[in-house]
């Protein structure tokens, strides 16, 4: 069952507020703060190859500027969390409306707890919410692109690894989790973005993805992100259209 948490975030100065470039980490920090002393702090906090099992997105309402190490940006901005672990919102929920502020100088503006989505048909259309991160084993040509012809390929060895990687972790929780079945890229839209992370970059994508397969992977995906380091804000999913 997928669980979304959608937190719209305003500066307390006013309208306009300021992040590093690399503003994904001040969102890692804020979840080892939320599930401190919970049965997810060590998976929050753990630094292992295992994919973590959730995804987050940060979205701007308008960017103004980038420049140097810095974005400055124009109120509010969105926090958007999924787990297909429903104790994780929990957690989080609670967390956020007990709070003033959430982190330096921010103030939660509103909180929504949108009703899952079920995805029923094998072909669907997603948005990648912020940008995704594909790679492969081969550190000379470490990140897959859109136009790379092992996408599809990376992208299946990516979800077969983390099925397999993060299966006990779920159940633990009480999730059961698909089998591995591949699937297959029918349509992409998505173009090349360089992502600022930990002070280097990150060769990202954003756009929109048409991916078939069996319901139950497609769900997953959209539960708990699609590509490697979800766990760092990168991968979060949005229906756009089931196609039937």
């Amino acid at each position: 069952m997928n669980m979304r948490i959608f937190v719209k975030i305003q500066p307390e100065s006013g309208s306009e507020g300021k992040f590093p470039a690399d503003y994904r980490r001040i969102f890692m920090s804020l979840l080892k703060q939320v599930y401190k002393r919970t049965p997810f702090e060590e998976i929050v906090n753990s630094h292992d190859r295992i994919p973590k099992p959730y995804v987050f997105s940060v979205g701007f309402n308008k960017i103004k500027d980038i420049s140097g190490d810095s974005i400055i940006f124009e109120s509010p901005i969105f926090f958007n969390f999924s787990s297909s672990i429903p104790q994780m919102v929990g957690y989080l929920y609670n967390y956020i409306v007990s709070q003033d502020s959430i982190m330096n100088g921010l103030k939660v503006a509103g909180v929504d707890l949108p009703v899952p989505k079920i995805i029923t048909s094998k072909t669907v259309t997603f948005k990648i919410m912020g940008s995704a991160v594909l790679t492969r084993a081969e550190k000379d040509r470490y990140y897959v692109l859109p136009e790379d012809n092992d996408f599809e390929e990376a992208l299946n060895h990516s979800i077969q690894v983390r099925l397999n990687l993060s299966r006990e972790l779920f159940e633990t929780f009480g999730v059961r989790i698909p089998n591995f079945k591949p699937v297959k890229v029918v349509n992409k839209n998505l173009r090349k973005v360089p992502a600022k992370h930990y002070g280097g970059y990150i060769e990202a994508f954003s756009g929109t993805i048409t991916l078939d397969g069996d319901p139950d992977v497609l769900s997953f995906l959209h539960e708990n992100g699609l590509g490697v380091r979800t766990g760092q804000g990168f991968g979060m999913l949005k229906v756009v259209r089931e196609w039937h």
